[in-house]
C-alpha cells in the first residue's frame, strides 16, 4: 500500500492528504523563497497533482511571477497566514508543499536529498550533508 501523509495550517483550518512519496525533497535558497517564508529558506517537497488533495478548507491564494518569468500561486490559509503549497504554472502536474504543514513523522522521515540556487545561500547557513547541490534550480527530466 502507497505510504499517506497529512498535513495542516498552524490553525488547523486547512488540511491536506498526500499519496505515496515526493518526487523531490529540497532545500531552496532563491531570493522569493527567503520573502514567501520570512527565512533564509524554504523546505520543499514535490508531489504529483494527482496524489494531493485538500480535505478541509479553503486556501487563499497570492499570484506571482516566479524567476521563469512564468506565474505561480502561493497558497495559505487566510485565517492564521501559514504558506502552504505553491502550484507553479510552468509545471501543471506538480504541487511544491511546505514541510513545515506536515504532521512530525514525515518531517522525520523525508529529509532533503538536494539544495538548490545555491549560489544564493546565505553564507552562515550550512550545507545538508550528503544533499545533492545545484548552484540555480535543479534540473528537469528530458521529458518535462
Amino acid at each position: 500500500m502507497a505510504a499517506m501523509y497529512t498535513g495542516s495550517c498552524g490553525c488547523g483550518a486547512i488540511k491536506i492528504e498526500l499519496q505515496g512519496e515526493p518526487s523531490t525533497q529540497a532545500l531552496c535558497h532563491c531570493s522569493d523563497c527567503h520573502k514567501s517564508t520570512g527565512s533564509t529558506y524554504s523546505t520543499n517537497f514535490i508531489w504529483s497533482k494527482s496524489d494531493f488533495k485538500v480535505i478541509e478548507g479553503e486556501p487563499k491564494v497570492y499570484e506571482k511571477i516566479g524567476g521563469s518569468g512564468n506565474p505561480v500561486w502561493r497558497q495559505f490559509c487566510g485565517t492564521c497566514g501559514c504558506p502552504m503549497w505553491t502550484r507553479p504554472s510552468a509545471l501543471p502536474d506538480i504541487v511544491i508543499i511546505k514541510a513545515g504543514i506536515l504532521e512530525d513523522d514525515a518531517l522525520a522521515k523525508l529529509a532533503p536529498t538536494a539544495e538548490m540556487f545555491t549560489s544564493r545561500k546565505i553564507g552562515w547557513v550550512k550545507g545538508v550533508e550528503g544533499a545533492e547541490q545545484f548552484a540555480e534550480t535543479i534540473p528537469r527530466p528530458p521529458s518535462q
